[in-house]
C-alpha cells in the first residue's frame, strides 16, 4: 500500500466528520451494493446464560429510559471509523445512543448494565466486522439483543456488515469460523449454540454491506435517518390510557384523512374551548404518524402568533422538526420562511398538526400553497372557528365537529381524575353524577374539577357542587372567554341574550328584535355558530353548552355584583319582581323577565317602569296590570310578553307605547276575552310577530297592523264552542305573513279573501282547525308557491246544522266523492279505493303546492308524485288512503328525483293510482290481488301503525338509505320481505301483528353490520326468524346494541332457534320473553334451549338482561364475564336453581327475581351479601 493511500485512509474519518459538522449531507453510496433495510420477519428463539466479567472497567448505573439506540461493535475494527461517524450522526439528531466503555460508569456490574442498556433501547445496530465474533462480549450482547427483539416486536435490529460477507455471519464461515474454533475450547455447547443462533438470525436480516471505507459516511447518514424515523413514529404525544370515549372520534377523523388517497388533504376539528380538539388531534397523530416521512405538531399557534415574530417562530419549528436540525439559521421575514418550507419541507410526505388557530393564521401566508406539498401529505387543523377552517384549502377543509361527552363517558373521565379509576365508589356516586351534570360533558371541566376533588372530604365536594351551580371554574372560564373576547359588540349582545334568555327558543323570534336593534342577526348568529359558541338544532332552536351558558351569565352578573338592577339583563325568578316591586332599575337594564305568581300580589302601575327607559325585552308571568297612563313608558321596547291568569281590561293597553314594538306575545292569557282595546296594534308599524295562542276566551280578534308588517301570527286555540259565535278573522292586512298557526282554533269565518292572497306564506298549521267557511277560504291553497310546511290533520268546517241536515251533507259528500272517482276513471286510471265512510267535516284539499317540504294531513293528496321537494309526510286517519304511483317505468322519475325522507302512516291504507298487478307475495287463493308499491329510495324513516287493511308492505329492496323502520299494529299483515336490501338500516321495530308469520331476509340484513336496535314483539304466529343456517353460523354483527324479542310464542317452530348471541359481541341490552309454546308442546328439549342460551355468557358489553317465561330452564350460562351488567331481570323461571357467576357482577344496580320459586332464602342471603350496591326485588320484597 502506497504512502498516499495510507494517508488517505487515515484522513477519511476526519474528512467525513468535517462534512458532517458543516451540514453537508453525505449521499448514500451504497445504492447498488446494499439491500434496503426492512424490519425482521422472524427472530430465532435463544436463551441467555450468565457470564463472568473481564474485559470492561467498572461502570456506573444507567438511568432508566436513558438510551434509545444500542451500538454493538468490535472496538479495534470500527471504533475510530464507521462507529464514530454513526455515533456522531445519531447524537446530532438528539438520539440517545449507547456505546461501550465510555458510556459505562464505575460502581456496578458490567453485564447487568449492558442488559439494562439493551432493554432500554428500541433500536439495535450490530456492526458485524471481521473480528466481531472473536469477542465473547459482542456475542453475548448480540444474543441478548435477539432475545429482547423477540420479546418486543417494537424493537428493531439494523445490522451493518463491515468488510465482511453477510453469508459468513449467517453460516459462521470465513473469519467467523476461526473465531468459533477458539470458543468451543472455552465454552459449553449450549452457549456456543446460543451465539450461533444469534449470528444466524442477524445474518438473515436485511442491512448494509460496507465493502469500502469510502461508503462509511453515506451509510451512516442512511442508517441514522431510518433510526430517527423509527423513533419519531413511536413517540406518543398523549397517554391514550387517560382518554375516554375517543375511539369513535379518532376513527372519524382518520376516515376523513383518507390515507390511501392521493393529493393533499386537510381535516379541521372545530368546537368550543376545552372540548377536546387538541386531545383528538394528538391521538390521531399518534395513530397515523407511521404512514409519513416526517411529522410535526405545532401547538398553541394562537398564543405563539400573539408574540413578537411568532409566525417566524412557527416556521422555524416546522423546518427544524421536518429537517431534523437544531437550527436553520436566520429567517428575516415570513416570506423567507415560506421559501424554505417550499424548498425543503414540501419535498417530504408530511403529517402536520396546526393546533388552535384563529383569524391571524392564514395557511398560504405562512406555509405556502397546499398544492406545493408532495402528494400524500396531510394537515390536521384545530380551531374554535368553523368558517376559518373552510378557507384553508381550494377544495375546502373537511370539517369534524367535536362534541361533548355523553353522561356515562363524562362520569368515567371524571372518575379517572377524582378517584383514579373508571367509576366512583358507591357512597360518592350520587354527588359525582350531580357534578358531572353541572359540567355539561366538557372534558376540560371534568379534568379540572376531578383533579381538585381528588382525595378531598365529602364536605368539600358538596361545597364545590354548590359553587359550580353559581359560578363556573375560573380556569375553564378563562379558556372559554377567549372566543367571547374576540367578538364584536353586536355578537356579544346576542350571545349574552341567548345565554340568559333564549336557550331552547327558535331563532326567528329573537332575530326580529335583534334586527330592529341593528345587530344583524343573520350574519352575527352565523359567527357565533362558527366559533362554537352556540348551536342551532334541527328544529332551529338555540342550544348552548352549559359551561358557555354559565360563563355568559357570569359576565352579566359581574357587571354589578351587589345591585342586580344595575345589570343589563335580569332573568332570575326573584330578581325581576323585586326590581319592579321596589321601583328600582336603571338605564343599563336591557332585558327583564319577572315571575309574579308566588311573590308579588299588588297590581303593577306605570310608575314601576319609569326607571327602565332602555328596556327592549320584557317578559312577565301572572303580572296584574292596574289602570294608568303607559304613554312613553316603553320608548325602546321591542318585545312585550305577557302571560297572565288575570283579565286585562281593554282600556289598559290603549296608552301602551307600541311605536317600536316588534313582538307582542300574549300566549296563555286565558282570560283575555276581547282585543277591542288593542287599537294600538293596527298602528304598530314595526310589529312582526303576534302570538295569541291559548287565549281560549277571546271572541273578538284584534285588527292587524294596517302597514302589513306582520310576518308571524299565532291564534292557536282561540275561540270556544260555548259562545253563540266564534271570532272572525280578517286577513286583508296579512300580505307579508310567512307563518300562520290556526291549530285548534274555532272561527266563525275567515273574511277579506282566500288563503291564496298570502303569497309569501311558508308555514301553515291548520291542525284541528274548525271554521264555517274552511273549504271556501282554503280553496286556492295550491297557489301558495312559497309554502314549505302544511299541517291539516283534523282540519274541517263546523257542523252546527241539525242531525238531519248532517246526514244530507254526508250523502252529498259521498256523491261528490263518487263523481271524483268516475272522473278519474275516464282518464283510464283505476284506483283501488274501498271507502266505507268518510269523515263528515274533513277539509277538502285540491292540488297542493309543489314547494312543500313537510305535509301532515288527513285529506286526500291528489298530486303526491308532483311534490318533488317533499321531505316529510304524515298521513293520519285518511279514508281515501295514501295515493301513490305504482312500481312502473313510466312513473319512475318520481323515485329517482324525490327528496322524500320520512313517511308516517297511521290508520291509513296505501292506494295505487294505476292498473293493478299481482303481488308475487300473494297466494293463489288470495281474495284480492294487490298492486306493487315502490317508494323513493331517498327515504330514511318509515313508520306504519294501526293500518288494519294493510296486508303487504311496499317494496323495500330499493330503500338503501332507510335508517329506521317501524311497523306496528297491522292486523292483516302476513309477511315482511326485502329486508336484505336495507343496507343503511339502524333501527327495526316489528310489533303487534296477530297474523304475521314470516320475516324474510333478517339475518342477511344483520350482515350489513349497521343495525343497532332490533325489536320483534307481540307476533304470536311468527315462526323461524332465526334458523340453523351453516352460512350464518360464524357471522359477527358488531353494530347491534339492543335486541328485544318478546311474546312471539311460535318463534321456535318450523326449524326456528334463538339468535346466536355470540354473533353480537357489542350487545348492551337483551330482552327475551315468552318465546316458547305452552310447556307440554315445547318443540325444543330443555337441554337444547339451555345450549342456545349459552352465547349470553360472551356478551361482555351487556348492561341490561331480561329473561322471562323460560319455564323449563334449570341453569343459565355463567354471568361472570358480564362485568358491566347493571340491570338483571329473571321472571317466571320456576325451575331455575342457580345463577352462576352473579356474585362477580360488581356493577349490578338492580336485580329482579319474579316467579323463580326454586331459589330459596339461602340464595337471597348470599346475593344480599355479595351484591351490597344492588336493589334486590324478590317476589314482593325490595331489599337495598
Amino acid at each position: 500500500m502506497s504512502f498516499i493511500t495510507q494517508v488517505k485512509l487515515l484522513l477519511q474519518p476526519i474528512i467525513l466528520l468535517y462534512k458532517f459538522l458543516f451540514g453537508k449531507r453525505i449521499s448514500d453510496t451504497s445504492n447498488n451494493n446494499n439491500t434496503s433495510h426492512q424490519p425482521p420477519d422472524h427472530v430465532a428463539t435463544t436463551s441467555i446464560m450468565s457470564y463472568d466479567s473481564g474485559e470492561y472497567s467498572d461502570p456506573l448505573p444507567l438511568p432508566t429510559g436513558e438510551y434509545e439506540v444500542f451500538l454493538s461493535f468490535r472496538g479495534p475494527d470500527t471504533r475510530h471509523q464507521l462507529t464514530d461517524i454513526l455515533y456522531r450522526f445519531l447524537v446530532h439528531l438528539k438520539i440517545r445512543t449507547f456505546r461501550d466503555d465510555d458510556e459505562l460508569r464505575q460502581g456496578e456490574g458490567i453485564w447487568s448494565n449492558l442488559v439494562r442498556a439493551i432493554g432500554q433501547s428500541k433500536v439495535y445496530i450490530p456492526i458485524m466486522s471481521e473480528t466481531y465474533a472473536h469477542s465473547k462480549w459482542c456475542l453475548k450482547e448480540l444474543a441478548e439483543i435477539v432475545e429482547c427483539q423477540k420479546r418486543d416486536k417494537g424493537h428493531i435490529i439494523l445490522p451493518i456488515f463491515y468488510m465482511v460477507d453477510p453469508r459468513d455471519v449467517r453460516h459462521q464461515t470465513g473469519p467467523y469460523q476461526s473465531a468459533f474454533q477458539e470458543h468451543v475450547k472455552k465454552f459449553d455447547a449450549k452457549t456456543i449454540q446460543v451465539w450461533r443462533n444469534a449470528l444466524s438470525e442477524v445474518g438473515t436480516l436485511k442491512g448494509w454491506y460496507v465493502k469500502s471505507k469510502d461508503e462509511q459516511g453515506g451509510i451512516a447518514d442512511c442508517v441514522s435517518d431510518i433510526v430517527w424515523s423509527h423513533l419519531s413514529k413511536n413517540d406518543t404525544l398523549i397517554d391514550t390510557d387517560e382518554l375516554v370515549g375517543i375511539d369513535d372520534c379518532i376513527n372519524a377523523v382518520v376516515n376523513k384523512l383518507s390515507l390511501d388517497s392521493e393529493g393533499v388533504i386537510m381535516v379541521g376539528l372545530h368546537g368550543l374551548g376545552g372540548i377536546g380538539k387538541t386531545t383528538i388531534a394528538s391521538a390521531v397523530y399518534n395513530r397515523i404518524s407511521a404512514h409519513f416521512d416526517r411529522c410535526c405538531f405545532l401547538e398553541n399557534i394562537r398564543e405563539t402568533q400573539e408574540q413578537k415574530d411568532g409566525t417566524i417562530s412557527l416556521q422555524k419549528k416546522l423546518i427544524t422538526t421536518v429537517m431534523r436540525k437544531d437550527s436553520v439559521g436566520s429567517i428575516n421575514n415570513v416570506n423567507e420562511g415560506k421559501k424554505l418550507i417550499r424548498d425543503r419541507v414540501s419535498q417530504f410526505k408530511v403529517l402536520v398538526v396546526l393546533d388552535d388557530v384563529d383569524e391571524r393564521f392564514t395557511f398560504e401566508d405562512i406555509l405556502g400553497k397546499p398544492k406545493s406539498f408532495i402528494s400524500g401529505s396531510r394537515f390536521i387543523i384545530t380551531s374554535r372557528n368553523m368558517k376559518l377552517l373552510s378557507t384553508f384549502n381550494e377544495n375546502q377543509c373537511k370539517l369534524y365537529e367535536v362534541g361533548e361527552l355523553s353522561p356515562q363517558l363524562s362520569l368515567q373521565l371524571f372518575s379517572k381524575h377524582a378517584f383514579k379509576g373508571n367509576s366512583p365508589p358507591p357512597d360518592y356516586e350520587k354527588i359525582s353524577v350531580e357534578i358531572v351534570s353541572a359540567t355539561g360533558g366538557l372534558p376540560l371541566t371534568l379534568k379540572v374539577v376531578g383533579s381538585l376533588l381528588f382525595r378531598e372530604d365529602k364536605c368539600i365536594w358538596e361545597d364545590k357542587l354548590a359553587q359550580m351551580k353559581e359560578t363556573p371554574e375560573k380556569e375553564v372560564v378563562d379558556r372559554l372567554k377567549i372566543s367571547y373576547d374576540a367578538l364584536g359588540y353586536a355578537a356579544k349582545q346576542i350571545f349574552l341574550d341567548i345565554a340568559c334568555l333564549f336557550i331552547g327558543m327558535e331563532k326567528e323570534m329573537p332575530s326580529y328584535m335583534w334586527s330592529d336593534c341593528q345587530f344583524h342577526p343573520v350574519s352575527t348568529i352565523n359567527i357565533l355558530i362558527q366559533r362554537s359558541l352556540i348551536k342551532l338544532m334541527d328544529d332551529n332552536k338555540f342550544r348552548m353548552h352549559d359551561q358557555l351558558r354559565d360563563m355568559g351569565r357570569a359576565i352579566v352578573r359581574e357587571e354589578n355584583i351587589e345591585e342586580p338592577w344595575m345589570r343589563s339583563r335580569i332573568w332570575e325568578d326573584n330578581e325581576g319582581w323585586e326590581l319592579l316591586s321596589n321601583m328600582k332599575g336603571s338605564k343599563q337594564v336591557k332585558a327583564l323577565r319577572a315571575y309574579f305568581s308566588l311573590n308579588f300580589r299588588d297590581s303593577v302601575k306605570p310608575e314601576h317602569f319609569v326607571n327602565l327607559p332602555e328596556l327592549r325585552y320584557f317578559d312577565a308571568v301572572d303580572m296584574d296590570i292596574d289602570h294608568g297612563d303607559f304613554t312613553n313608558i316603553f320608548p325602546n321596547l321591542r318585545w312585550l310578553a305577557l302571560h297572565s291568569q288575570y283579565c286585562y281590561n281593554d282600556d289598559i293597553f290603549l296608552s301602551f307605547h307600541m311605536r317600536n314594538l316588534v313582538i307582542l306575545d300574549l300566549r296563555g292569557s286565558e282570560n283575555i276575552v276581547s282585543a277591542q282595546g288593542w287599537n294600538q296594534i293596527k298602528l304598530a308599524k314595526k310589529l312582526k310577530v303576534l302570538d295569541l295562542s291559548g287565549c281560549f276566551s277571546m271572541y273578538i280578534l284584534p285588527e292587524f297592523p294596517t302597514s302589513g308588517s306582520l310576518e308571524i301570527l299565532n291564534i292557536s286555540g282561540c275561540g270556544k264552542w260555548e259562545y253563540d259565535s266564534c271570532p272572525e278573522m280578517d286577513i286583508r292586512n296579512l300580505w307579508n305573513l310567512k307563518v300562520l298557526n290556526m291549530s285548534d282554533a274555532k272561527l266563525d269565518a275567515i273574511r277579506g279573501g282566500t288563503i291564496g292572497m298570502l303569497e309569501l306564506l311558508q308555514d301553515l298549521n291548520l291542525t284541528d282547525l274548525k271554521c264555517r267557511n274552511a273549504d271556501e277560504a282554503f280553496v286556492d291553497i295550491g297557489t301558495l308557491s312559497c309554502l314549505k310546511v302544511l299541517k291539516t290533520i283534523g282540519a274541517g268546517y263546523i257542523l252546527w246544522e241539525p242531525e238531519e241536515e248532517e246526514e244530507e251533507e254526508e250523502e252529498d259528500h259521498e256523491t261528490n266523492h263518487e263523481e271524483e272517482l268516475n272522473e278519474e276513471e275516464t282518464k283510464d286510471v283505476i284506483m283501488e279505493v274501498r271507502v266505507e265512510e268518510t269523515t263528515k267535516d274533513v277539509l277538502a284539499l285540491g292540488k297542493l303546492p309543489t314547494s312543500l317540504k313537510l305535509l301532515h294531513t288527513s285529506s286526500r293528496v291528489v298530486n303526491l308524485p308532483e311534490l318533488l321537494d317533499l321531505e316529510e309526510l304524515l298521513v293520519e286517519d285518511c279514508d281515501f288512503g295514501l295515493e301513490v304511483p305504482p312500481a312502473d317505468e313510466n312513473t319512475n322519475i318520481w323515485w329517482k328525483v324525490s327528496k322524500w325522507k320520512s313517511l308516517r302512516m297511521k290508520r291509513t291504507k296505501v292506494v295505487v293510482i294505476t292498473t293493478m298487478r299481482s303481488n308475487p307475495c300473494a297466494s293463489s287463493s288470495s281474495s284480492s290481488s294487490l298492486p306493487l308499491v315502490l317508494l323513493p329510495s331517498s327515504l330514511t324513516k318509515i313508520h306504519i301503525s294501526y293500518c288494519p287493511e294493510l296486508e303487504w308492505l311496499p317494496i323495500l329492496e330499493n330503500l338503501e338509505n332507510l335508517i329506521e323502520l317501524v311497523v306496528e299494529n297491522c292486523d292483516r299483515l302476513q309477511e315482511i320481505r326485502g329486508l336484505e336490501g336495507l343496507k343503511s338500516l339502524r333501527s327495526l321495530s316489528i310489533t303487534s301483528h296477530d297474523t304475521l308469520t314470516r320475516i324474510h331476509g333478517l339475518e342477511k340484513l344483520l350482515l350489513h353490520n349497521n343495525v343497532q336496535t332490533l325489536q320483534i314483539t307481540y307476533c304470536p304466529l311468527l315462526t323461524a326468524v332465526f334458523r340453523d343456517d351453516p352460512d350464518q353460523s360464524t357471522m359477527v354483527v358488531d353494530s347491534l346494541r339492543e335486541l328485544c324479542i318478546y311474546k312471539c310464542r311460535s318463534l321456535l317452530h318450523e326449524g326456528g332457534r334463538l339468535p346466536r348471541f355470540s354473533s353480537f359481541p357489542k350487545l348492551m341490552s337483551l330482552e327475551l320473553g315468552e318465546i316458547t309454546s305452552i310447556e307440554n308442546n315445547n318443540p325444543l328439549q330443555k337441554e337444547e334451549l339451555e345450549l342456545q342460551l349459552e352465547g349470553i355468557a360472551c356478551l361482555e358489553e351487556l348492561v341490561k338482561l331480561k329473561l322471562d317465561d323460560f319455564r323449563s330452564i334449570e341453569r343459565l350460562p355463567s354471568l361472570a364475564k358480564l362485568r358491566k351488567l347493571a340491570d338483571l331481570e329473571l321472571w317466571d323461571m320456576p325451575r331455575l336453581c342457580e345463577i352462576q357467576g352473579i356474585t362477580d357482577l360488581k356493577c349490578l344496580k338492580m336485580l329482579s327475581l319474579r316467579g323463580c320459586t326454586n331459589l330459596n332464602s339461602r340464595h337471597l342471603s348470599t346475593l344480599r351479601t355479595s351484591l351490597p350496591n344492588a336493589s334486590i326485588r324478590w317476589p314482593t320484597k325490595e331489599i337495598s
